[in-house]
């Protein structure tokens, strides 16, 4: 988006800046006794009937350091290194359109649910940054965690976690809002290709082995996904290519030299 210094600023890197000036706003406000003022920016149905539709936007800039801590530090800079992986992969439109889903939607949700579930407090970013990592799993599925695990099962191993912490508390409101912006964000990566991992029970053997080798026989990756990045290269170097890129690339190289093997020399 612009650059400080030698430092470049894109959506992700701006929406952490936005979230810690808020942190520190909302921290001095309350201090101050403007603990109102701050409150207005918290999301409730009541609110929302009272027609006050702004808090579907400032309710995940409300952050309560005294309940937060540390966790808001660990928050943002997970977002920052996710964020940026999947700002990289479906672009800074597609990232800003999917940030405000993410809190408008459930929102919404909860708000026409507020017969059968009661009033829902919505404040903080926690769920909707969760659900920005949930992208990167689907984008990435592959992707080595602690313990050698992969990306789709530590996603699927944290949700399951959170409902049940949600269930046992029996927030409800929490659990809809959970799954709510997960599936947003799962459904929104498979909207510009990528599919979520899927889970499976049957068992493995030798001939069902044998058979997942053959999908070697896909294609290059589309133009599409290759053409900006070489474009990049040529305007700013190798240097300036995110993880994310140079792997999309690496994919390619490889492909084609695969395909060349295949259809080995030309007689």
């Amino acid at each position: 988006m612009f650059t400080l210094g030698q430092f470049r600023v894109d959506l992700t890197t701006l929406l952490v800046g936005v979230h810690t000036l808020a942190m520190a706003l909302v921290a001095v406000g309350t201090a101050a006794g403007l603990g109102g003022w701050v409150a207005e920016g918290v999301f409730s149905p009541i609110h929302l009937g009272q027609g006050h539709v702004w808090t579907l936007v400032t309710y995940p800039f409300v952050h309560d350091i005294r309940q937060e801590g540390i966790w808001f530090a660990l928050e943002m800079l997970m977002f920052f290194w996710f964020g940026r992986e999947v700002e990289s992969a479906m672009g800074r439109r597609a990232l800003g359109l999917l940030y405000a889903a993410l809190a408008i939607g459930p929102a919404l949700l909860l708000a026409g649910l507020a017969p059968w579930l009661g009033s829902a407090t919505l404040a903080g970013s926690g769920t909707i940054h969760f659900a920005i990592f949930l992208s990167f799993c689907a984008l990435h599925p592959g992707a080595q965690f602690f313990f050698g695990l992969a990306a789709k099962w530590v996603g699927w191993i944290l949700v399951a976690v959170y409902s049940l912490t949600y269930f046992a508390g029996r927030d409800w409101s929490g659990a809809i809002q959970l799954w709510a912006t997960a599936l947003l964000a799962v459904g929104w990566v498979r909207g510009v290709g990528v599919s979520w991992p899927k889970i499976s029970f049957s068992r493995r053997s030798k001939g069902a082995g044998k058979k997942k080798v053959a999908p070697k026989k896909t294609g290059l990756l589309p133009l599409e996904k290759v053409d900006p990045i070489l474009e990049k290269i040529s305007r700013e170097g190798m240097g300036s290519l995110t993880p994310a890129e140079r792997k999309l690339l690496e994919d390619a190289r490889a492909k084609l030299m695969q395909k060349d093997r295949s259809s080995g020399p030309v007689r």
